[in-house]
């Protein structure tokens, strides 16, 4: 089984209990206007470009099949319509001002990764997170590497936006010990300006998720001058009140990362 990853982040203590190895998968439905990967929104392999670091040694430019780069007078140019995502350009590209966002990677050599660090799950209580990106977008891998993960003994969380159809969120029950869920905006209309998508079906899933019996820990982003309202927070904690199987809500800080990425992904910058 293969699936497509962009980073892999190990002694992670912000993504569930303990110390935890993190895999982030590509791939996203909603488009938060704050969101600090955007590079997981597409579940293709991606090019980042950092000028900065551009020598403007044209090597991009000879190997490129799809004649994507261009260098004239110094300046440095990518037609990312072109672009298939091949990768020579990175391979090549000795200052590495390019680089390839998106891995295929499979379940078998994941597990050789994650459970390198199992001495320090069994310390701290710790495990595998699967996050994202949003895990659901790419449903069978995600269910074989979780699965995997279960039959070593090693926790598992899945950290998800719960935006997908209840079938698909269901199935990783068996294999997920706490579900890490995320509500970004409480508000239906503001929902839907900020991430693109219906508010609806999420609290829906959850509400079936409690009723089912699935531990979760719900996460909120506060983002200043959007949703940092004290409306939506207490929102959130009635609809934290009324389940059953939470261990605890948790309010997370704005951070700007995603800024500099959209940035080395030639999609502008964030307001």
């Amino acid at each position: 089984m293969q699936g497509r990853i962009f980073d892999i982040r190990r002694f992670s203590l912000h993504d569930g209990p303990g110390i935890r190895t993190v895999v982030f998968l590509k791939g996203c439905p909603l488009r938060c206007v704050w969101c600090h990967n955007p590079e997981s929104w597409n579940g293709g392999p991606e090019l980042f470009y950092d000028a900065a670091k551009c020598i403007g040694c044209g090597r991009c430019v000879q190997v490129c099949p799809e004649q994507c780069h261009t260098l004239i007078n110094g300046i440095h140019n990518i037609d990312r319509t072109r672009c298939t995502g091949c990768g020579q350009c990175a391979l090549e590209c000795c200052s590495q001002a390019l680089r390839m966002v998106g891995q295929t990677v499979d379940v078998v050599k994941l597990m050789a990764e994650i459970r390198q660090d199992r001495i320090y799950y069994e310390k701290s209580g710790g495990g595998l997170t699967v996050s994202g990106g949003e895990p659901l977008a790419q449903p069978e891998f995600t269910r074989a590497l979780l699965q995997a993960a279960k039959a070593e003994k090693i926790q598992c969380c899945l950290d998800t936006s719960g935006y997908a159809d209840w079938e698909t969120l269901a199935s990783m029950m068996p294999y997920t010990d706490i579900f890490l869920y995320d509500i970004k905006e409480t508000d239906s209309d503001r929902h839907r300006q900020y991430t693109g998508v219906s508010l609806e079906p999420i609290l829906e899933n959850l509400r079936r998720l409690d009723a089912a019996g699935a531990t979760t820990i719900i996460r909120v982003p506060i983002i200043p001058g959007m949703n940092d309202r004290s409306e939506h927070r207490r929102a959130v904690e009635a609809i934290v009140a009324q389940l059953k199987h939470c261990l605890k809500l948790e309010f997370l800080s704005y951070h700007p990362l995603g800024k500099s990425k959209l940035k080395l992904l030639g999609k502008g910058t964030k307001k």
